[in-house]
């Protein structure tokens, strides 16, 4: 076993990802591999987590930030320093570090009634789901459902602040603590417009993150703020022997040297970090699995329903192609159905494409209409009147037939404006795409987008009637009455599949499997974007890079998209011209791809459907 070249520590990170899966933490502390590509500067400013933790500090105008490198212990010290010498302070990023666990802390007031720790996140608090906890259960954060336990979805942040609450009081014993969650309030609605752009990322010299930067009006912030703080003392107690138990128990597999936990595997290590590519040595997932991760196709890869792989697992069946049909006695259903699709059609290493498909190719009316959006929800709003995490509809993508076996026609709209984007976006895709035609989407966001924007357009747009209720006419769902769109990815579920998709029917995935078994799809594909692709490659990976802040960024995905937009618009690049504008030519590369995705599927469709 090797000697760590430092002595670990169990951090609030380290502790989050080990009550995941034990086995990770050893996987972290040794630098193991994983798949999580980030950057954790694009991924908090996509977030918008910043903007809560640093709008939430100017509640407490005090407040001294601490300057923090990478010297734990030295960290630590200035804190307890600051916190002994001093009978009122209030700090943030204060580090604590004792009995082998490490923390930093958003925000720690110290007065004279004690301890106040106050942990920020971006989350949301609805005030009527809240309220109906807190009348049935005594505490938002439980469960409607009796014996009313923490409910799932707050019980990681409340361990989170139970961790911090548990080494502070440790480390001040007999000194009363008191957690908070400070969260963002949805029952509130900005006062002042322009709020987004009272916030600005400040990086270190070698271009880390370092930290977030007010540059707006604090005592505006102070006056009308949109957060709300929680006493969460009794949820704290409540997880408090569970916490410090795990704690325990992960912080001694850290010393002297990191031991793996062992935990048992089975259908929840589909999503695991540290699968990586089988020929990397240092491979967490394999140590684990042993030779049984190495099998090709793996029962972890079978379409949704954790349950029926985990049966599978435990019958000995490691394969898709092992899976028989004995398996699905006593299973039905959407998913059993699906699973069963792709378990009959990978042993045989065929296409499958059920004829209803082609009755749906052809009830469509030209012109075509492939469109997909890019949205996102910001946390702190554009304009008064707006609620926090209101819809950012920023970009869209259209390529159109106008006839069968006609010439594409590409139109494409993105906002770089900072303000609400939505009113703009809407009346582009008006002229675009008009009344006329079959709208086709891969998944039902776009019908939610449309809604979301109609619906915000009297209260913070122009109040323009005819275009909501064009908006509303264009969402009308997929088979309802005088609805022009026809969702694909619906389609897909039930009337088609590839051995290449594997478990997935996201667009990429089912592109891929087209694109590296049929070279007319390439053809089409070279025809259309004016550039070959790798036939062993994803289409995807023939997105051009730009050299953004001499970093080399690519976007190819919806996530990076998002991040890409709230870089460009709210980031350093927003004052640097050329990196904003290599950030716009990124999203309209990735965009105008995602459309041309659908057409490329849809024509592939066209070619297999039995006539």
């Amino acid at each position: 076993m090797p000697t760590p070249a430092r002595a670990h520590t169990l951090s609030k990170s380290d502790f989050k990802l080990a009550r995941t899966c034990a086995s990770k933490l050893y996987y972290r502390e040794l630098g193991y591999p994983d798949n999580v590509a980030e950057d954790p500067y694009l991924a908090w400013l996509a977030e918008g987590g910043y903007m809560v933790e640093v709008l939430a500090k100017q509640l407490f105008p005090e407040g001294i930030t601490l300057e923090y490198g990478r010297d734990a212990q030295a960290n630590a010290a200035e804190t307890m320093r600051l916190l002994r010498e001093r009978d009122e302070v209030t700090l943030f990023e204060a580090t604590l570090l004792g009995d082998g666990r490490l923390a930093r802390l958003d925000i720690l007031r110290k007065s004279a009634l004690g301890l106040d720790l106050y942990e920020v996140k971006s989350s949301s608090l609805d005030p009527e789901d809240a309220a109906k906890r807190l009348d049935k259960t005594g505490s938002p954060f439980r469960s409607l459902r009796r014996p009313h336990g923490i409910a799932g979805e707050w019980r990681e942040y409340l361990e989170d602040v139970t961790f911090q609450a548990a080494l502070l009081t440790d480390l001040f014993p007999g000194v009363p603590v008191r957690p908070h969650l400070i969260l963002m309030d949805k029952g509130k609605v900005a006062a002042h417009d322009g709020m987004p752009s009272w916030f600005r990322i400040v990086r270190r010299e070698d271009g880390r993150l370092r930290a977030a930067e007010f540059v707006g009006d604090a005592e505006l912030a102070r006056r009308d703020p949109l957060t709300i703080g929680i006493d969460v003392s009794a949820e704290v107690a409540e997880l408090e022997p569970e916490v410090r138990a795990a704690a325990a128990t992960f912080v001694a597999s850290l010393h002297p040297v990191p031991v793996r936990i062992a935990v048992p595997v089975g259908g929840h290590c589909r999503g695991c970090e540290f699968r990586v590519d089988p020929g990397e040595p240092r491979n967490g997932f394999l140590e684990c699995w042993g030779a049984r991760g190495r099998v090709e196709p793996h029962v972890l890869d079978l379409y949704q329903g954790r349950e029926f792989r985990d049966q599978l697992l435990a019958a000995g069946v490691d394969s898709i192609l092992d899976v028989r049909e004995e398996h699905f006695v006593g299973r039905t259903g959407t998913y059993a159905a699906r699973q069963r699709i792709q378990v009959v059609q990978t042993q045989r290493n065929e296409e499958w494409v059920d004829p209803p498909l082609a009755r749906a190719i052809q009830g469509v009316e030209y012109p075509l209409h492939f469109i997909d959006f890019e949205a996102a929800r910001i946390a702190v709003p554009h304009h008064r009147g707006m609620a926090p995490y209101g819809q950012l509809a920023f970009q869209w993508s259209c390529h159109t037939l106008e006839t069968p076996g006609a010439a594409l026609r590409h139109r494409e709209f993105l906002d770089r404006d900072a303000s609400w984007p939505n009113e703009r976006f809407a009346r582009s895709l008006r002229e675009s795409i008009g009344d006329r035609g079959t709208i086709l989407v891969w998944s039902p966001f776009e019908k939610s987008v449309l809604r979301s924007v109609a619906d915000d357009l009297a209260a913070l747009g122009s109040g323009d009637q005819e275009l909501a209720n064009w908006l509303r006419i264009t969402a009308t769902p997929p088979g309802a009455e005088h609805s022009r769109q026809v969702d694909m990815l619906k389609l897909c579920r039930a009337h088609y599949y590839h051995p290449g998709m594997g478990g997935s029917n996201s667009i990429k995935q089912v592109l891929d499997a087209i694109w590296r078994s049929d070279a007319h799809t390439r053809r089409r594909f070279a025809e259309v974007m004016g550039r070959d692709g790798d036939a062993d490659a994803s289409p995807y990976a023939s997105l051009p890079p730009g050299i953004v802040a001499d970093e080399e960024q690519v976007v190819s995905e919806g996530t990076a998209a998002m991040r890409a937009y709230f870089a460009m618009v709210y980031g350093d690049e927003r004052e640097d011209p050329a990196a904003a504008a290599q950030w716009a030519r990124l999203l309209l590369e990735y965009c105008k791809l995602d459309t041309l995705a659908m057409v490329l599927i849809w024509e592939h469709w066209e070619r297999v459907v039995p006539r």
